[in-house]
């Protein structure tokens, strides 16, 4: 796992009138930083995992929400889900806020049954050791994109 760089003849070397922008994003040779994480399979396929701005530093090391919503949403009474990080930088817990499918409730029997369904593949430290049920998710793009940094206020405010 690592950070995307890439390089393309249809690449353009600089953003318009963001010289400082451009100096953090271009490097020599064209070589384009999209502040995006992923990795190659061992076929050379590239797979995108998340934004680098939106990882979460714990105690245990780095987590990427992207890879955990996946594995939170593998439940079948989940509509949408965001996960974020609560707490000081370096020691953050990861929580997650979830939306349910209609005529769901949320209850304590349901939260843990949610992580048992997310845990294979994720390491411990991914998981979740706590998961609000909310009525909404701030999200863009008609639902598509969860905005992290609004919902990281309210579930911290709700804590």
């Amino acid at each position: 796992m690592g950070e995307i760089v890439v390089r393309s003849v249809i690449s353009n070397s600089r953003y318009w009138n963001l010289p400082e922008k451009t100096a953090a994003s271009f490097f020599a040779g064209g070589w384009f930083r999209p502040n995006e994480i992923g990795y190659l399979d061992e076929d050379g396929f590239l797979f995108y995992l998340d934004r680098a701005k939106d990882r979460i530093e714990t105690a245990s090391g780095i987590v990427y929400p992207h890879i955990v919503e996946a594995a939170l949403l593998r439940h079948s009474a989940i509509a949408l889900c965001g996960v974020v990080g609560l707490g000081a930088a370096g020691a953050q817990e990861i929580v997650a806020g979830v939306l349910l499918k209609p005529d769901i409730e949320g209850t304590g029997a349901l939260e843990r049954e949610i992580v048992e369904v997310a845990r294979p593949g994720l390491a411990a430290r991914e998981l979740p050791c706590r998961i609000f049920f909310v009525e909404e998710l701030p999200t863009v793009l008609g639902g598509a994109k969860v905005q992290r940094e609004v919902l990281q206020q309210r579930l911290s405010a709700a804590r």
